[in-house]
């Protein structure tokens, strides 16, 4: 009983003179930090100067020093089961960029600090934001790539703070408006940070003078291997509250190949917010809140939304899919985009194309789906495609018009209102209707309308010549019970 207590003595003194020790470290690592970042340019530069030397040396010793004790009472607590129950101990996460450093914090935070969720951040006082940042790379050179939002008129250098394990440097960077066509005030910018030769930092700060210390710090998201074929990728959505419409979109794409969506979310009803929830336990929805801090700018950032969805999903999904919930991009011959996308990439590479060239996007051409067919048509469709009354009544109760609404536009958009299907990596900047720019070597595919068309389903115009389409009833049977099984244990 006597040893039993010693040992608990013992430990706990270990476990306290540990934690005190690491705590004063701490507090001296962020002061030296601190005072550096005030009265030393570190541009260019690592700890090359007799403090940082010694600063560095002190952590690395206290950390080795502290790793022995922790492991050293560890070991203790195993040595024999008469001293007490056997405690099992959780190893501290490491950072790989640094592995001297162990942090306390959940995998959620960056090695910063900052919290491992995208919000738009201040360029100190300049009118710009900063929402993510990438890794990147262009002509075979390094790069982080950061999106942010700021004036046209705003002539300013940026310049990059880049920060990797405990040492930060400055690049003077280069920024690039996104083009937009509405011409307001405000846009979309891409801002390129070159990197050192094997340089992998972990955060990036901007700032458009050189000495001012960063009032932001971005995490990077590196790409990462793939997992699914094909993504899905909503805008922003303002002033939603169209819970039907946004769950057979989404049941819909589920049928074609969509394993996972995302979206960006400034402002829903809460009947909308129910079905987003609900997509997230289920887990193949990601929901950006988008609390965009400036207006002047179109549709409150969109092309931000759609360059920050494809940058997240390099490396991670084959395809992105570009879409609002009103569209439907349905093949019109196959059952699903894998049946659709071989029929696409077998003829890509049976064309007379050039041998360097890639193909990065297909496009695919829109057309208004506007109109319900009339009570004629409507029984001939329901006996070819066995449209019960119960499914008709459905139809109407729960808007799902792209059952409903079958009569077309007799035209097609071409040049707008099209809408793509990209191969993430290789297309440099989005835009809402297709690829605005591409990486070099990259090529671009019109989907024949025999193929594969938007179906949008939106009310434009009332021409006496529409032309009834029941493609979507294709796939009724399949994509139907999906959108009861949702709307039913959702009480909608």
């Amino acid at each position: 009983m006597l040893l039993h207590k010693k040992f608990k003595f013992v430990c706990r003194f270990r476990y306290l003179t540990a934690l005190l020790l690491l705590c004063g470290t701490s507090i001296l690592l962020i002061q030296s930090n601190s005072a550096l970042g005030r009265f030393q340019p570190y541009r260019n530069k690592t700890f090359s100067s007799v403090k940082n030397r010694s600063l560095f040396a002190w952590e690395k010793w206290t950390s080795s020093w502290i790793e022995s004790v922790l492991s050293r009472t560890d070991e203790t607590f195993h040595l024999s089961a008469e001293a007490g129950p056997r405690r099992e101990t959780t190893a501290p996460s490491v950072d790989v960029l640094n592995p001297r450093l162990r942090t306390v914090s959940s995998i959620s935070m960056s090695p910063k600090g900052i919290p491992d969720k995208p919000r738009f951040q201040k360029v100190n006082d300049f009118d710009a934001w900063l929402f993510s940042a990438f890794f990147d790379n262009l002509n075979n050179s390094d790069l982080i790539r950061v999106f942010g939002i700021q004036p046209l008129l705003l002539n300013t250098s940026v310049f990059c703070h880049l920060t990797e394990g405990i040492n930060t440097y400055i690049v003077e960077g280069k920024k690039t408006d996104l083009y937009d066509w509405h011409k307001k005030r405000r846009r979309v910018f891409s801002y390129e940070c070159p990197l050192n030769v094997n340089s992998r930092p972990h955060n990036v700060s901007l700032t458009f003078v050189e000495t001012d210390t960063p009032t932001n710090s971005l995490l990077i998201l590196y790409p990462e291997p793939i997992k699914r074929n094909f993504t899905v990728c909503y805008s922003m959505l303002y002033n939603y509250n169209n819970p039907y419409q946004l769950v057979q979109n989404v049941e819909f794409n589920r049928v074609l190949g969509a394993e996972h969506f995302f979206l960006y979310r400034e402002s829903v009803s809460s009947a909308v917010d129910t079905v987003l929830k609900h997509y997230q336990r289920q887990g193949f929805l990601t929901v950006i809140d988008w609390p965009i801090p400036v207006g002047e700018i179109h549709y409150h950032g969109q092309v931000l939304t759609i360059n920050d969805c494809a940058y997240r999903n390099r490396g991670v999904s084959r395809y992105v899919v570009i879409q609002d919930t009103d569209e439907f991009i349905i093949p019109h011959q196959h059952d699903s985009w894998t049946e659709l996308m071989e029929v696409l990439n077998k003829e890509f590479e049976q064309s007379n194309k050039s041998p360097s060239e890639n193909l990065g996007a297909y496009i695919v051409l829109s057309s208004f789906y506007q109109q319900s067919p009339s009570s004629s048509e409507w029984k001939e469709i329901q006996r070819t495609f066995s449209v019960s009354d119960q499914d008709f009544q459905r139809f109407t109760n729960f808007s799902l018009n792209v059952f409903s609404d079958l009569k077309r536009l007799n035209m097609y958009f071409w040049g707008k209102r099209q809408k793509s299907l990209v191969r993430p990596e290789t297309v440099l900047f989005n835009d809402i209707h297709s690829p605005d720019k591409y990486r070099p070597g990259m090529a671009k595919m019109k989907v024949h309308v025999d193929l594969a068309v938007v179906h949008h389903q939106r009310r434009y115009s009332s021409p006496q010549n529409n032309i009834l389409d029941t493609t979507s009833l294709r796939f009724k049977d399949r994509v139907l019970p999906l959108i009861n099984e949702t709307l039913s244990l959702l009480s909608l």
